[in-house]
Order: C-alpha cells, then sequence, then structure tokens
C-alpha cells in the first residue's frame, strides 16, 4: 500500500534543496537547465548526471566529496527532470548528450569528466560518439553501454527491471505513480542492497520534483526510451552508431547487489578502448551514489589522479 497520494501540484523550486551547494541555471540547446554547483572554481571541471526517477540530489554525496577533494563539481538536471526545462520533445540519448555538451560549455568549460549514474551512465556512453569534443573522460556507474545491448539487453536487466521500466514507459501509469511517495519508496528500495541505507528525506524529495507539471510524463519518455523494441529501425541505428570503441578514459563501476543490472554482461573492456578501468563494488545495489558514496567517490578521485586529471 503506498504512503500517502501527493495533494498538489508542485514548481520547479521544488528541487532547488538548500546545502553546502549553490544552484546554477544556464542556456544550452535552447532550454534552461539547472544544475548544483560545488567546488573552487579554478578546479577540474566533472559533471554529475543522476538516473532516472532521481534528479540532481541523487549525486549529492559525489559533488560534495568531489568538491572536497578539490574539483569544479555540477551535479545537472537532464531534459524533463528536476529544475530543467521540460519541451515536448528530445528524450532521445543523442539529444540528452548533445545537452549535457551545451551545458559544460555554457558553464565555460571546453571539456570535462563526466560521471553519469543508471540512465545517466547511457548519457555520458552516448556523448562518446555524440559529443566527444567535450570530454575529458567517463565514469559511468551502475549502467549498461548502448552498443553493447543487442542481443545481449535482455540478459542485463532482470525481470523485475523490465517490469518496471514497461510500466512506467506510460505516461497515464508515470503520471498515476511517480507522485506516490509509497511508489518511489517501493521502488529506490527494491533496487537497493540495503534499504536502510537511503537517506529518510529521498523519497519525498525526489517525489516533489516529479509533482512539477510535466515532470512525469517527461520521465516516462525517458524510461521510454531505454525500452524501446529491438525492431525499432531508428533504435537499432543509434545502437549500431554507438558501437564504437572509447578513445578517452573510461572507469566503468558496477556492483555485485545490483538487482536490475547483471555487471557480468554489463562489462565492456571490448569497447572501453586502451584506457579503460573496471571495478566493482560489493554488497551494493543499483544507486551506488546513495548506498556507498564514499567508496565510489574514492574510487573516481584515484582514478582521476592517475590520468593526470587532479586538482593543481
Amino acid at each position: 500500500m503506498f504512503v500517502r497520494r501527493a495533494k498538489t501540484a508542485a514548481d520547479f523550486t521544488a528541487a532547488l534543496i538548500e546545502g553546502p551547494w549553490k544552484h546554477r541555471f544556464v542556456s544550452a540547446s535552447g532550454l534552461r537547465f539547472h544544475v548544483a554547483c560545488a567546488g573552487p572554481a579554478d578546479g577540474p571541471p566533472v559533471v554529475l548526471l543522476p538516473t532516472i526517477p532521481e534528479h540532481w540530489w541523487g549525486m549529492r554525496h559525489l559533488l560534495m566529496a568531489l568538491a572536497q577533494a578539490g574539483y569544479n563539481c555540477y551535479a545537472m538536471d537532464l531534459r524533463g527532470t528536476g529544475a530543467s526545462d521540460k519541451p515536448p520533445e528530445g528524450y532521445t540519448l543523442p539529444m540528452l548528450a548533445r545537452d549535457v555538451g551545451g551545458v559544460i560549455a555554457a558553464l565555460g568549460h571546453q571539456s570535462a569528466v563526466v560521471v553519469g549514474h543508471g540512465f545517466g551512465g547511457l548519457v555520458a556512453w552516448t556523448m562518446m560518439t555524440r559529443a566527444r569534443q567535450y570530454l575529458d573522460g567517463i565514469v559511468p556507474i551502475c549502467s549498461y553501454h548502448p552498443g553493447s545491448m543487442v542481443p545481449k539487453r535482455r540478459l542485463a536487466a532482470s525481470p523485475r527491471a523490465v517490469g518496471q521500466m514497461i510500466t512506467l514507459r506510460s505516461p497515464a501509469a508515470a503520471r498515476r505513480l511517480l507522485p506516490e511517495e509509497g511508489f518511489v519508496a517501493a521502488l529506490l528500495n527494491s533496487w537497493m542492497a540495503d534499504p536502510s541505507a537511503i537517506d529518510p528525506n529521498a523519497v519525498h524529495y525526489y517525489t516533489e520534483a516529479l509533482r512539477v507539471p510535466f515532470a512525469a510524463d517527461k520521465m516516462a519518455r525517458l524510461m521510454r526510451w531505454s525500452t524501446r523494441s529491438l525492431l525499432d529501425a531508428a533504435h537499432i541505428r543509434f545502437v549500431a552508431s554507438a558501437r564504437v570503441r572509447a578513445d578517452l578514459p573510461v572507469l566503468q563501476i558496477q556492483t555485485d547487489s545490483d538487482p536490475l543490472l547483471r555487471w557480468t554482461v554489463c562489462q565492456v573492456p571490448q569497447l572501453g578502448g586502451s584506457d579503460y578501468t573496471f571495478k566493482l563494488l560489493h554488497k551494493v545495489g543499483h544507486l551506488a551514489p546513495e548506498e556507498a558514496p564514499e567508496v565510489t567517490a574514492r574510487l573516481i578521485r584515484q582514478w582521476l589522479a592517475e590520468r593526470g586529471l587532479a586538482p593543481a
């Protein structure tokens, strides 16, 4: 049974959660995007992309851990999520990759390291072929390479994950379910190895943002992309175009207790390029940035330092 039903609509300020960060809006792709910023302005830039149905706040621990290590960090709301604009179109991985590249430029950087969790990891991988010029490297977390999943995608996702995504790809179902705190709580808890690890405020914050007009609809559009039919011609062309070996540093982080994705299928050394590093976290579920933020941040910092991308 769901805990409670959302009573009234929210506005975008529901995602502007106060904390030791600053909120900033920048224009890219003809839209306004929200980022939460922390860290020294002269530090190496790092952009953090959350998964769905979360928003930037799902990356708050990594935001602060990397900022405290001297990085200039930005946790971004993708189009349709959080406090970013919610246009009627453009909910494809190629478009989202171009959005992130535009935001990096709008923030005043030529390039950045992009860290993406879950769906955000798909966007990071896609940037390798659609916005390569904006990248210094990528860190996909609990994600799969979009060019590796035909015909293996069904093997990577668990039956539970497939069922959840198919349900939430429907705008009607998304509008009905995502504003429910009880549904969001059950969804996130089912993704974690230890449900008690989640911040008690998380469900409330995510649900409030999903009550913003059009937010649930746009979340369904994002879900739909990740569950498109393998017989869809446009999707087949995209997968083929994404099947390219990375020519930049890649740190792929997976977990052995992820109930959504099987790490053995997601590991892609053949696409990771010559500077590909794979790390496996033990006894951690799908929400690694929230379940194991300290070890995740430490792996990222060590990897960045080894590649000469540490603060001066």
